[in-house]
C-alpha cells in the first residue's frame, strides 16, 4: 500500500501576497492539480494533504469538489515543512508499506513519472524524482568568492515526489538529530543523516515548482501547450 502526502501548507512567501496553492492552472486549483496526478495512479491507495492550519476545511472541500477520490485527509500543517510531513504521516494508514511524499506546488508532475519513482523505491527502499543540472554550478565561500566548480555531470536537481518505505523513513527521522532536521531542505536528506542510500530516478517532463507570480504564468502555458501536443 502507498500513501500519498501533498505537502501545501507553504506561506508562498514569494508570491506577493498570493497564495499559489489556490492560484489555478485551466481552472484548477495548483494544489488540486498535484493532487490528481496521484489520484490516477494505480499505484496510489491514499492521499493525505497538509494545509495551512487554519484552512484545512476549505482545502477539504475544494479537493473533494474536484473528485480528488482517494482523498482520506486534510490535516494542519506546521510552521516548517517538516512539521508538515509530520503532522500528514500520522494520518497514513498503518497499512501503508510506502509514503510518496510530493509538493503542492509541483502541478507539472505527469502519473507515469509518480509511477516510476514509486516502482524505483520498491526495488530500492527510497527514489526521488530528479532531474540532470544543465547549469554549471559553483560552491562559493562566506566571503562571496567562488570555491570551486563541481562537475556537472555528477549533479541532479532534486525534486519530487520522493518515495520511501515507510517503515525506513520513520526510522531514520527518529534517529536523526533535530537541529540537523531543522535546516534540510526535501525529504530525502532524513535518509542521508540516516546512512541509508536514495536512489535517483531521473524524469523527463516539465516538473517545475511554483515559487514566483510569474511561474504561474510559465506552468498555464506548459499545460497548455502539452494538451496541444496530446491532440495532435
Amino acid at each position: 500500500m502507498v500513501s500519498a502526502i501533498i505537502v501545501a501548507a507553504g506561506a508562498s512567501a514569494r508570491m506577493n501576497g498570493v497564495n499559489k496553492q489556490l492560484e489555478k492552472i485551466a481552472d484548477t486549483p495548483v494544489f488540486v492539480m498535484s493532487a490528481l496526478k496521484f489520484d490516477k495512479s494505480e499505484k496510489i491507495d491514499e492521499i493525505i494533504i497538509a494545509a495551512p492550519a487554519n484552512d484545512t476545511e476549505r482545502y477539504e472541500k475544494i479537493a473533494r469538489n474536484y473528485e480528488v477520490t482517494k482523498l482520506a485527509a486534510v490535516v494542519a500543517g506546521g510552521e516548517t515543512r517538516m512539521k508538515s510531513v509530520r503532522n500528514a504521516l500520522a494520518a497514513v494508514s498503518a497499512k501503508a508499506d510506502y509514503i510518496a511524499i510530493h509538493d503542492g506546488a509541483r502541478p507539472l508532475i505527469e502519473t507515469a513519472e509518480i509511477d516510476k519513482v514509486i516502482a524505483d523505491a520498491e526495488k530500492y527502499n527510497a527514489a526521488i524524482a530528479a532531474v540532470p543540472a544543465v547549469d554549471t554550478i559553483k560552491t562559493v565561500g562566506s566571503n562571496g568568492f567562488v570555491e570551486n566548480t563541481p562537475p556537472r555531470e555528477n549533479l541532479y536537481y532534486a525534486q519530487t515526489p520522493q518515495v520511501f518505505q515507510k517503515k525506513l523513513y520513520l526510522s531514520c527521522l527518529e534517529k536523526a538529530d533535530q537541529t540537523a532536521l531543522k535546516t534540510i531542505t526535501d525529504d530525502s536528506s532524513v535518509l542521508e543523516l540516516c546512512g541509508e542510500y536514495v536512489k535517483i530516478t531521473e524524469i523527463e517532463g516539465c516538473n517545475m515548482k511554483i515559487t514566483r507570480p510569474e511561474d504561474l504564468i510559465a506552468a498555464e502555458a506548459i499545460y497548455r501547450n502539452k494538451r496541444t501536443v496530446n491532440v495532435i
